[in-house]
């Protein structure tokens, strides 16, 4: 069946939210906690689970994976023999724009995080599923044509929507654990890494302790033990973005090193 540009409202009311994360991509460090993340393979082994990555997953991919689910146009789960994928449509355009700030978002670095996501090997097991593959298994252009408004002749009139279609383990993550859905933007705004896990990690916890957290075992539950000198740079990063942090609802407290949410986030 083919699918015009003007049939997706309607088909968005049919379906339920898809979320923009689940438990494991905010509780573990499957995206490093870094703004600049590194090619390699890294393990890791807390609480909620034990995961493998070989490549280059940082926050930067996962800022732009939110803002693909937040801004979508539709999505399903689709079949390819025995194969269950998840597919969404969505417009490119409207995807950099949200993620522009200070400049336009560089379509070089759009596209560096999406083959970065293609490339990178994942292994994950926690209590409720064991899977390995990819994140997301390809990008292609879409057969729906979006309809442009401008009357200069050398920009079309019509421009094709884009597909994401999830690998094994993007795809088994939507599928199987509770997801969660919140604008990204106040998150892609904190200048740090560390900063945007933090928050990530928060809120798909259902409450906090009314003490608080602490904050060196809050920041290893998110990268693994650290030594002294890293610890330190987190805790300068944290403080530049504690103002930001605070209209989020998380106060740290550095002298204690405490972590208080003032704010509940719900889960949805």
């Amino acid at each position: 069946m083919e699918i015009k540009y003007e049939d997706l409202p309607e088909l968005r009311k049919r379906l339920r939210g898809s979320g923009v994360t689940t438990e494991s991509q905010n509780r573990l460090p499957l995206f490093e906690p870094t703004l600049r993340p590194r090619y390699g393979k890294r393990v890791f082994e807390g609480k909620y689970g034990k995961l493998i990555v070989e490549g280059r997953l940082g926050q930067p991919h996962k800022n732009l994976l939110e803002t693909i689910l937040w801004k979508k146009e539709i999505y399903d789960f689709f079949e390819d023999g025995k194969t269950k994928y998840l597919k969404v449509l969505y417009d490119e355009g409207k995807i950099r724009k949200y993620l522009s700030q200070k400049s336009i978002y560089s379509y070089k670095t759009y596209k560096t995080l999406l083959k970065d996501m293609i490339l990178t090997y994942i292994e994950l097991k926690t209590d409720k599923l064991e899977i390995q593959g990819t994140l997301v298994m390809e990008i292609d252009k879409s057969d729906v044509m979006k309809p442009v408004k401008s009357r200069s002749p050398i920009i079309p009139e019509q421009v094709p929507l884009t597909t994401i279609k999830f690998g094994a383990v993007g795809t088994a993550l939507f599928e199987n654990e509770l997801r969660f859905t919140y604008d990204p933007k106040p998150i892609l705004n904190l200048r740090n890494g560390i900063s945007q896990a933090i928050v990530r990690y928060l809120r798909t916890q259902q409450s906090h302790p009314e003490a608080g957290y602490y904050l060196r075992p809050l920041l290893e539950s998110l990268e693994g033990p650290m030594e002294k000198e890293k610890w330190w740079e987190r805790k300068r990063h944290l403080k530049e973005d504690a103002n930001l942090l605070e209209q989020l609802g998380i106060v740290i407290n550095f002298k204690d090193d405490r972590v208080i949410v003032v704010e509940s986030h719900k889960r949805h």
